[in-house]
């Protein structure tokens, strides 16, 4: 009677996408999968790490692994993840996410920095999923340039593009690029090769040369950054790492504390609330990041970001190489 009464209790747990090793003395194992290395990604693994290591001090382990922009390896490190039987899949960007949702069905998902809005969370069956977005709208961000740069006519967008997200985004830039009266030149990459002839192609009378949160083309950052310097023109990006590693400046969210907040779901997850209960967080506080060496190197005046930022309520944090 008693072996029956724990075995469907572990049934309901599964069900309700629990850990069973909240109720016992195993180590917690957590995969994390990045898509590719760069700073970024690992900046947001740490914060993740941290907290939830003081949550369970001794009793967990993590097993970081990254893709290397390799779909196939990808979808063997989620294989591995299910097959060894993790506690908690902790997939870092749509691609990732939208590639575990796919093969995972049962063992609890945090989701970081991914598009996959409340909206289609509800949608799943079952909801073994929670996690933290980082969206910023295209417009916010075509504002922000032109705040920082109002004699900026074109700017050049150079983006990879591997999925509908990516898609959609640059469809919604178009959009807001047209209603400001910004020439947006679109330069698209299939692969990290391409960056050099794409950097090399932008148009003589760009004023910046922009990139989205995509993981290949921060991967990549540093073959951009000596073009732009080379034209005289900021590398205007969308995250914190590539500014880290000698971008110009950016409009972000913390990486770190994507990771924070999604190791506190975890946490939460993992201590036995039930994860379908658990909505998809949204960041809230923007940063720009500036790099003065970046900044000084194409005559950027830092006054001005720091006007931006008083007058937006953001936060101005200096990253540098």
């Amino acid at each position: 009677m008693r072996k029956k009464v724990i075995h469907v209790f572990l049934a309901i747990s599964l069900f309700l996408g629990i850990s069973s090793n909240v109720y016992s003395d195993k180590p917690i194992k957590i995969g994390i999968l990045i898509p590719i290395e760069h700073a970024a990604l690992r900046d947001i693994v740490a914060g993740f790490e941290k907290v939830v290591k003081e949550a369970f001090p001794n009793n967990v382990i993590f097993n970081v692994q990254s893709a290397q922009g390799d779909l196939k390896l990808q979808k063997n490190i989620i294989d591995l993840f299910v097959g060894q039987n993790f506690d908690m899949i902790v997939p870092i960007g749509t691609s990732a996410t939208q590639m575990t949702l796919s093969q995972v069905k049962e063992i609890p998902i945090v989701s970081l920095a991914a598009m996959y809005p409340e909206t289609e969370r509800q949608k799943r069956v079952p909801r073994n999923i929670t996690g933290v977005l980082d969206e910023i709208s295209s417009q916010k961000k075509l504002q922000f340039i032109r705040g920082i740069l109002p004699d900026a006519k074109t700017i050049t967008l150079i983006y990879h593009i591997a999925n509908e997200k990516t898609h959609q985004e640059v469809i919604e830039l178009q959009a807001s690029a047209k209603e400001m009266g910004i020439t947006l030149q679109t330069i698209v990459i299939h692969n990290l090769p391409d960056l050099e002839t794409a950097g090399h192609a932008v148009a003589p009378d760009s004023k910046a040369i922009f990139i989205l949160k995509d993981h290949l083309i921060a991967s990549g950052i540093r073959i951009l950054i000596p073009i732009a310097k080379s034209r005289g023109i900021p590398l205007i990006t969308s995250d914190e790492g590539t500014v880290k590693e000698g971008a110009t400046f950016a409009l972000g969210v913390q990486e770190r504390m994507i990771g924070e907040e999604g190791a506190a779901l975890a946490v939460k997850v993992l201590k036995g609330s039930p994860i379908q209960d658990l909505p998809m967080q949204d960041m809230q506080d923007l940063t720009i990041f500036y790099n003065p060496a970046a900044c000084k190197a194409v005559h950027m005046n830092i006054k001005i970001l720091q006007e931006y930022t008083s007058q937006h309520q953001y936060q101005l944090a200096e990253r540098s190489n």
